[in-house]
């Protein structure tokens, strides 16, 4: 049996490849412009961000008065994520622990739960799920963001990958990078919807940057690419293909 992935070893290249690629920036405008059409921060929210890694997009929600509560199994993550906030001179309540044990770590319930690019990393990825949901407030939102297993088949048959399909990324699965468990979205909207919870957003994320060769990216540019994959990210079938899904859920009293 795999143990859940601890990202010790890969912070810096996490920190200098992936947040501050285009990739990186596309996932956190798609974020931002989720949470900004339904509303989702209030002023003073609590927040809490389990398996926050280094807090990119938590940091933002500080910067606009959010109470940020972080939590993350990787201390080298931690650090990063505490350097960032003392930087930006943002207070950050933070927690080395694992997903199972955040209720000892922050007890309650918060008004938002982020779970984003965690859950494909797990032995057990819908075991989790309960434990979400039990530190969302009712009316609460959590934002769960995890990676598409349709997607990931697409990629990989367009790579040439017709025999094996479900496989992983040789030149992923080499740096330790691969996620192990893609995950089916209609699968965790309905055990979300037993938990109680309203699907209020699906977005597909990367559902055109990923599957564009690198000369057609050059070609159309970052900004009119990024537009587009906002945009097709919220329609079907195109939100399917997308790496990442980006769920909103609020939950029922």
């Amino acid at each position: 049996m795999d143990p859940d992935r601890n990202f010790n070893e890969l912070a810096t290249r996490f920190r200098n490849t992936i947040y501050a690629t285009a990739r990186g920036r596309l996932r956190l405008a798609a974020l931002t412009q989720d949470f900004a059409d339904l509303n989702v921060l209030t002023p003073d929210a609590r927040v809490l961000d389990i398996g926050g890694g280094q807090g990119q997009f938590c940091l933002a929600l500080a910067q606009q008065g959010a109470q940020i509560h972080l939590c993350d199994i990787s201390q080298e993550m931690l650090q990063i994520a505490n350097e960032q906030f003392a930087e930006n001179r943002l207070p950050l309540h933070s927690a080395h622990c694992a997903l199972q044990d955040v209720d000892n770590a922050f007890p309650g319930n918060f008004d938002i739960v982020l779970n984003h690019a965690v859950l494909e990393w797990l032995e057990n990825p819908l075991d989790a799920l309960p434990i979400l949901a039990q530190k969302v407030r009712p009316d609460g939102w959590l934002s769960l963001m995890f990676y598409n297993l349709h997607g990931h088949v697409w990629r990989q048959l367009m790579n040439g990958g017709l025999n094996d399909p479900l496989g992983a990324n040789p030149k992923l699965r080499k740096h330790g990078n691969a996620p192990q468990h893609p995950l089916d979205p209609e699968i965790l909207q309905r055990e979300l919807e037993k938990l109680g919870f309203e699907i209020l957003r699906w977005r597909g994320i990367r559902c055109i940057h990923d599957h564009m060769p690198q000369k057609v990216r050059e070609r159309v540019g970052p900004e009119a690419l990024a537009d587009a994959d906002l945009a097709y990210g919220l329609k079907e079938p195109y939100r399917q293909l997308g790496r990442y899904v980006h769920f909103l859920a609020r939950k029922r009293h």
